[in-house]
């Protein structure tokens, strides 16, 4: 006998759903998950930081409450706990209809087809287990420890909302599946759209009889089609269509003058997602090299295309007021942007900034962390922030019979031995570090991401087997991502 431990791949895929704003009741929940405690899931360096700017957009610049908000983040992101927020969300909305209704989800999911078998098991919440797999009936396989398409479908097309927009920042989330089952929950079919280039990627939407009248306009964007994967970038420190998104709020905010909003509507914002995937460089090439937004609009594009997605306050200033930031970090010396531009600066340092707020972001190069903060700078004053990009880990193992002790394992950090299971580590650098676990000739190893708000808890189930794989007629056994 020997100790084994089953080895996983799993694709990045990042979800995000988000819709319109102002006037009445506006409602938005919004899930990032970057650290997961399966093993066997990669983490995410940009996926919680994504929601949390998207949050700082919607309560600072378009009109939300705090109490709008439902955030979920990393080990609050579990499956009940999201499915109670959704459910709850939609219960309160049959009872009293929204304006506006967001989503957003960031993080991991799965393509429609997982080796030959097809799937209808989605998005990956922090407690997801990638070992948990079993065949359905008509050669389809399920995990019970993710969120599934169809119930979120459910959920979706209960959600009592004039307008609803939903963004998935995630590998083939223009999954035809998925907008198959939104549709036909509302009496609709889908078809791609080929041949007219203004509306590249736009799916199209028909009425299965003239007689349905659709209570809520729908925008789903996606930020590839099923066919390609897309992933978060170093070189943009998000995923990719939060980062056009981010863009392109933040292009309307400059050429807006502060004491007045401005409506961005869906045909705009996808336009202009598009255009950007033309231009953003990543990798040595444009985005659009590498997948292409795509939009499933309901009832049909011309009705959704002129629906507000957010209306935003300006940050133009009639004459330029400026205050100054200072910036003291631990560990000193990352990496300053202001609005999304680097300001060349590195902390600790301060800046003199136009009176209003900014999204301030840290990154830390070696471990590609990048931390955002909203600022308030007032007109002749001082702002002074202390941040911590600090975070720790602790390792545990655990046998496959609870009534066995596990063995120790001896557990590197960056390729250096820190010790073994089950150790509490402090202090360490916010953002990605390689984990490596070592017994008995078996080495474990991924990448992990430190949070300095959320301590990171990893646990090694130890499972000793025969030498031989036991043969698994239902295909299923080990999945591969």
């Amino acid at each position: 006998m020997k100790a084994a431990t089953s080895f996983l791949l799993a694709f990045i895929c990042l979800f995000a759903l988000s819709l319109p704003t102002q006037a009445g009741e506006n409602k938005a929940i919004l899930i990032g998950v970057s650290q997961y405690e399966d093993p066997d899931m990669n983490c995410l360096a940009y996926a919680d930081e994504d929601v949390k700017e998207f949050a700082s957009i919607l309560t600072n610049y378009a009109g939300y409450g705090s109490s709008d908000l439902i955030v979920l983040l990393n080990q609050s992101a579990t499956k009940k706990r999201i499915a109670d927020a959704i459910e709850r969300t939609v219960k309160a909305s049959q009872k009293k209809p929204l304006n506006h209704f967001i989503l957003m989800f960031a993080g991991h999911g799965l393509p429609p087809n997982i080796q030959s078998n097809r799937t209808l098991s989605f998005l990956a919440p922090h407690d997801a287990r990638l070992n948990a797999f079993y065949a359905e009936e008509e050669g389809r396989i399920h995990n019970d420890t993710f969120i599934n398409k169809a119930w979120l479908t459910r959920q979706l097309t209960s959600v009592k909302a004039k307008s609803i927009v939903l963004i998935l920042d995630s590998c083939y989330s223009g999954a035809r599946n998925f907008g198959e089952l939104v549709a036909r929950n509302l009496g609709f079919s889908i078809s791609f759209q080929k041949s007219d280039d203004s509306k590249r990627g736009v799916v199209i939407i028909r009425k299965k009889t003239a007689l349905e009248v659709l209570e809520s306009r729908i925008a789903f964007i996606a930020s590839s089609n099923e066919n390609q994967p897309s992933a978060e970038y170093n070189e943009l420190k998000h995923g990719a269509l939060s980062y056009c998104l981010f863009q392109y709020i933040n292009a309307i905010r400059k050429e807006t003058e502060d004491s007045d909003h401005r409506d961005i509507t869906i045909g705009n914002m996808y336009d202009n997602i598009a255009t950007l995937f033309d231009k953003v460089q990543v990798r040595g090439a444009v985005l659009s090299n590498f997948h292409q937004p795509v939009l499933f609009p309901l009832p049909n594009y011309d009705q959704v295309r002129n629906m507000t997605f957010v209306s935003v306050q300006g940050s133009k200033k009639p004459r330029i007021r400026t205050g100054m930031l200072e910036i003291e970090s631990d560990p000193e010396g990352v990496e300053v942007s202001v609005d999304g531009v680097r300001t060349g600066k590195n902390s600790n340092c301060t800046l003199e900034l136009p009176e209003g707020k900014h999204i301030v972001s840290l990154y830390i190069p070696r471990t590609n962390y990048n931390h955002s903060f909203m600022v308030n700078i007032r007109d002749g004053q001082r702002e002074r922030k202390r941040i911590s990009l600090r975070g720790s880990l602790e390792v545990e193992s655990y046998a496959e019979k609870i009534w066995k002790a596990a063995p120790t394992l001896d557990v590197y950090l960056n390729d250096g031995h820190v010790g073994k299971t089950g150790l509490y580590l402090r202090d360490l650098v916010a953002g990605t570090h390689t984990l490596e676990v070592r017994v008995e000739n078996v080495t474990k190893k991924r990448q992990i991401e430190i949070r300095p708000d959320s301590p990171l808890l990893v646990k090694y189930k130890i499972i000793r087997e025969a030498a031989a794989p036991p043969k698994d007629d239902k295909g299923v056994g080990n999945v591969v991502f």
